[in-house]
């Protein structure tokens, strides 16, 4: 597959199909404009379970979950995407409004380039948007910065004088957790697939995950554990039910679908195994 794939024009008619669903009046361009598309954008869930499903119909050859193959999902399915697939989204949704935006690459305790995001430019001043982290309304760049993400959570975003590079953390009840850092620096569509191809054969690819946020609360779950913040019921830990009746619970994704995520998953994980990529120690 080429990079005329990765033209954003090339896929308005997924970002038509965002706007009648989700009822966006076409209006102006402006910072509530965004923050409105966002807030609608984060009912996409981050969620591998596409992905691992994907790569397991065809190991050999990477299959990219483009904007039309997302709100399909999502209208059928209640699924999302992980961080590359949804940026994509984002991104053309923004193109098709005239948005100027770029692409980042960020590091996490995983690795180097292994979360991505954009970088809104809107009249002389600069804007992260984080949808695979769910951010739901942009964060300026302006060296030191903290914005609410729901009761008692937020995020700050800081700059470091000496080389410029931006670090963004969660913080609830005083502490602090850094998630990633990167420099605001343009990658181009090239290196965008290269790194989503590569992204394939992570860890991160050996179990199951899906988080979802909203102004009321947050919901995270990885295999057996849970964390769900906000609302009536808090909770984090183990969780002793079957893991496709847990999804189906709080992010309504068919259990047969969650059920057939996880043979995708065993399987991927032996071929993973017999191609050389890193795989848990538990993997016979």
């Amino acid at each position: 597959m080429d990079n005329d794939s990765f033209q954003t024009r090339d896929h308005f008619s997924a970002v038509k199909q965002f706007i009648r669903h989700f009822r966006i009046e076409d209006r102006e361009t402006s910072q509530e404009h965004v923050s409105r598309i966002l807030r609608y954008f984060a009912q996409l869930p981050y969620e591998n379970l596409s992905k691992i499903l994907r790569l397991n119909r065809d190991f050999g050859s990477p299959s990219y979950r483009f904007p039309e193959v997302i709100i399909d999902d999502y209208k059928q399915y209640k699924l999302g995407g992980t961080c590359f697939s949804l940026t994509f989204f984002l991104k053309t949704i923004l193109d098709y409004y005239g948005y100027d935006t770029h692409l980042i690459m960020a590091d996490m305790n995983a690795g180097e380039n292994t979360h991505c995001a954009l970088v809104l430019h809107d009249r002389g001043r600069q804007f992260l948007l984080d949808p695979g982290y769910l951010l739901h309304r942009p964060l300026e760049l302006t060296g030191d910065n903290q914005a609410d993400l729901q009761p008692n959570a937020s995020v700050l975003l800081l700059q470091n004088p000496e080389d410029g590079r931006f670090s963004l953390s969660t913080v609830k009840n005083r502490n602090r957790v850094r998630r990633y850092s990167f420099a605001n620096v343009p990658t181009g569509f090239g290196d965008f697939r290269r790194h989503w191809d590569q992204s394939f054969h992570w860890m991160t690819m050996h179990g199951l995950c899906l988080s979802k946020r909203d102004e009321n609360g947050f919901i995270y779950l990885h295999n057996q554990y849970l964390r769900k913040e906000g609302g009536d019921l808090n909770y984090k830990g183990k969780f002793q039910e079957e893991v496709a009746e847990v999804v189906h619970q709080y992010f309504g994704v068919p259990k047969e679908l969650i059920r057939s995520a996880e043979q995708a998953l065993r399987d991927n994980l032996h071929f993973d195994k017999e191609l050389g990529f890193k795989v848990p120690k538990w993997v016979q």
